[in-house]
């Protein structure tokens, strides 16, 4: 994996966090991949015509709460 730095609005990351400790995720990081992986179906995969698909992470992560097919 690569490592990526970004600034989020101190609300975000107490989401972030609310988040980990409710064990929804394992960690901010599994939770913002998994939210772009979200967002990717939603708003590109299903619009655009491209042979690209976006990585399958659910191999890795075996202790989310909320994961889909």
């Amino acid at each position: 994996m690569n490592l990526i730095s970004i600034r989020l609005p101190s609300e975000f990351v107490e989401i972030l966090d609310e988040m980990v400790l409710q064990g929804r995720y394992a960690s901010r990081s599994e939770a913002i991949r998994l939210a772009l992986r979200d967002f990717y179906r939603e708003h590109y995969a299903v619009k655009q015509s491209t042979d690209f698909r976006f990585p399958n992470m659910e191999y890795s992560y075996n202790n989310v709460i909320f994961e889909d097919d």
